[in-house]
């Protein structure tokens, strides 16, 4: 493994030429980084829901009027995708690659439905860490949120446990 500061980590890190790798030793809690940010479209909610979720409260706008929701709301899969892909936006775009070598656990908590027109955007803090029983890892504690930029509250947040390679 190379170090954070070459930015020439390991492939499988996905780092692009000249990005920070961070690893297990750089990242300390309360480490927090802002990016990835998207708008919701109301076709794309509609498109998965009908493949994967489809109530009617995330297929028709006339139908979710009468829901709990009061208008059309995208499916808890589909607010899961976009807090995997504003995820990768920000380790990918924004600096920083951290050498996570996968979850082991998410604790997600919807707080609020995902509506067409939301302007999203992700956070993800380091909330603790501890060495792994496993030579060549730690394992990072991680609170993440999908934050709405009108409201500045959260749509979804996660509590994850996972895997960061160590440099040594």
């Amino acid at each position: 493994m190379t170090d954070a500061v070459s930015g020439n980590g390991p492939r499988w890190t996905g780092a692009p030429a000249g990005v920070p790798v961070l690893y297990y030793e750089d990242l300390e809690e309360g480490h927090e980084k802002w990016g990835g940010e998207i708008v919701v479209e109301r076709e794309a909610i509609i498109a998965h829901a009908r493949e994967f979720d489809p109530w009617p409260f995330h297929t028709d706008e006339e139908a979710a009027k009468e829901s709990v929701f009061g208008g059309l709301v995208a499916s808890g899969g589909y607010t899961i995708n976009l807090w995997f892909k504003l995820g990768h936006q920000l380790l990918n775009d924004f600096g920083e690659v951290w050498a996570l070598m996968g979850g082991v656990e998410l604790k997600i908590h919807f707080v609020r439905g995902v509506k067409p027109g939301d302007r999203l955007q992700f956070m993800r803090r380091v909330s603790g860490k501890r060495p792994s029983s496993k030579p060549g890892r730690g394992v990072i504690y991680i609170h993440s949120a999908i934050v709405d930029q009108e409201s500045s509250e959260p749509v979804m947040t996660n509590d994850e446990v996972a895997l960061i390679a160590r440099r040594t």
